[in-house]
Parts: structure tokens; sequence; C-alpha cells
């Protein structure tokens, strides 16, 4: 039993520290108390996009709920940070946020807290991705794709989400 145990421990300890720094932050889940680690997703092509409810690229939402059904059997997931950061074109409250997103698109990727994403005060993550590329969103529903090896590439809000330079990058990463 014992050993049993040390061997679950070093293959968790193993998990944990395979972690990049990056992904290695904590992220709160949207309207709930509870926080997830960014490294859960650690083993998977992730898709990080700055969500608004009120704006023109709203519609995009239909487009990424398409990615994350169509590839997430295949390692791949969408990451959606409401911001209010470009007009306020996001709700105060984040159970509008939640309830538009089921109502209105049926998302059923990851949604976290509303989040600044740019500014001195942007989320530690968002800080962190920055740093790494130095690209900021010029506006909602900018893209941000990691890949399974780490590599970080940029997709401006114009872009759509079944544009064949996304679908070919997420392509590309799966089959590594």
């Amino acid at each position: 039993m014992k050993k049993s145990l040390l061997i679950l421990f070093f293959i968790l300890c193993g998990h944990v520290y395979s972690c990049d720094d990056l992904l290695n932050t904590d992220v709160k889940i949207l309207n709930e108390d509870e926080y997830r680690n960014l490294c859960e997703y650690a083993d998977k092509t992730i898709l990080v996009v700055n969500t608004a409810s009120k704006c023109g690229y709203t519609g995009q939402f239909e487009g990424l709920e398409a990615l994350q059904r169509r590839f997430s059997s295949e390692g791949f997931t969408v990451l959606g940070f409401p911001s209010r950061n470009f007009l306020w074109q996001e709700y105060e409250d984040e159970a509008k946020v939640g309830e538009f997103c089921k109502a209105m698109y049926d998302v059923t990727f990851p949604m976290f807290s509303i989040s600044n994403v740019k500014s001195s005060t942007k989320h530690p993550f968002y800080k962190k991705l920055f740093q790494l590329t130095e690209e900021r969103p010029k506006w909602n529903f900018h893209k941000f794709l990691i890949t399974k090896d780490g590599e970080i590439k940029s997709f401006s809000h114009k872009l759509e989400p079944n544009d064949p330079k996304i679908i070919k990058a997420i392509q590309d990463s799966i089959e590594l």
C-alpha cells in the first residue's frame, strides 16, 4: 500500500513539475468561488480568448464553440476570459455573462472570471502571456494559441475562429 501511494505521489508531482510557468496560474472559474490551475490544460492545445457579450465580434462565440466541439476529443480546448477592457462591452455581473454564453451560444468550453487583459492591473496569466509574446489584444476576441510544446501564436480579433490559419495551427499542434 505504501509503495502504491509513493508511486502515485511521484506521478502526480511529475505532472505538476512538468507544467511551465505560463500555465502555472490559478484562475477563478466564471460565477463560482472555485479556482482552477491552468496546469490542468498543460497536455492540451489551448486557444485563449478575451471575450465580451456586447461586442460586434460576439458572434465569434459560435465559431469558438464549434472549434471546441470539433477538436476537444483530440486534446484541444478553448479558454474564455471575459473582459471589460474595451468599451465595457461585457456585463459587470458574472452570472449574466454565464447566462448569456449558455443561452445564446451554448458555450461548453471553460470560462473564467471577468479579467483585466490590458493595463498595469492585468490578470497574472495575461501578464505572463504578454511577457512571452509581446502581443497585446487590440480588441475583444484576440486569440492566443498555446501549443502542446509551449509555442504561442497570436491571432487578431478580426480573424474568425474558423479561419484556415487558425484551423491549421490547431491541427498542426494536435499532431505533435
